[in-house]
């Protein structure tokens, strides 16, 4: 088992799909279209890297995402065997049990990479109730990472990765009203210090989420709901973030 490897496994459990039946034989990931450079760079590295292919990252406008398709049955094969399911996943995809109870540290944080850079997201609030500053009421400031998902035993499996990685973290189980919704569990990392050690342990590859990092590290703060986009000119002093408050942030 390569990092290579294992990260591709989280990415999987995050936006992939197997399929094998009968006609077709293929893996196909998909995400944001704000992923883009995720993809075409760091996800297609990790597949010249582990396998010796080139993916051929595209625009999928049916369900408005990017990501690829490939038909390789070895690779496909190889995914299965290490326990993902053909067909829908999404209530029963877990962390491979070769991931789960290895004691390699590497292979595990490498696997929740994956899962985050696709699944997860990296959010920063403010804090209304209280005695807080001015600063701290009106500015995004308190980070936490978040990982949802409907698979139980994916959250599980995720908890039991981040407890050997030292990463301190809660469940909060959301069960729905309406009868067509699934039950979510929602993994929350939250605080400074807990985001810091995520950075150094874990890491983003996905250049979405570490951006919103970057910009807090500098500012000490990141405004919400921006774009890949904005978030660049921020960091190259192209966009004064200050006047993203306040309203909805608009491209340009």
């Amino acid at each position: 088992m390569s990092p290579e490897l294992a990260e591709i496994f989280g990415l999987h459990a995050g936006d992939g799909y197997l399929r094998n039946d009968g006609k077709r034989v293929e893996l196909d990931i998909s995400g944001h279209v704000e992923d883009k450079e995720y993809y075409d760079k760091h996800v297609s590295n990790l597949f010249a890297k582990e396998f010796g292919i080139k993916l051929n990252c595209r625009y999928f406008p049916s369900r408005n995402t990017y990501g690829f398709v490939i038909r390789d049955k070895s690779i496909v094969e190889l995914l299965h065997k290490f326990g993902f399911p053909y067909g829908k996943k999404g209530d029963i995809v877990r962390v491979p049990n070769y991931i789960l109870n290895s004691a390699d540290s590497i292979n595990k944080a490498r696997f929740l990479r994956g899962l985050a850079d696709t699944d997860g997201s990296l959010t920063f609030d403010r804090k209304f109730n209280g005695n807080y500053t001015e600063f701290k009421r009106s500015r995004n400031y308190y980070p936490r990472i978040i990982l949802a998902t409907t698979s139980k035993l994916l959250c599980r499996d995720a908890s039991k990765l981040l407890e050997d990685l030292k990463l301190k973290h809660r469940i909060q189980v959301y069960k729905p009203k309406k009868a067509s919704e699934r039950v979510k569990y929602t993994i929350w990392i939250v605080g400074v210090e807990q985001l810091e050690k995520w950075i150094k342990t874990v890491g983003f590859a996905n250049s979405s989420k570490f951006s919103r990092y970057l910009i807090w590290k500098k500012f000490g703060h990141c405004p919400p709901r921006t774009t890949q986009e904005q978030r660049t000119k921020i960091l190259k002093g192209e966009l004064d973030l200050k006047l993203l408050y306040g309203r909805v942030a608009q491209s340009g």
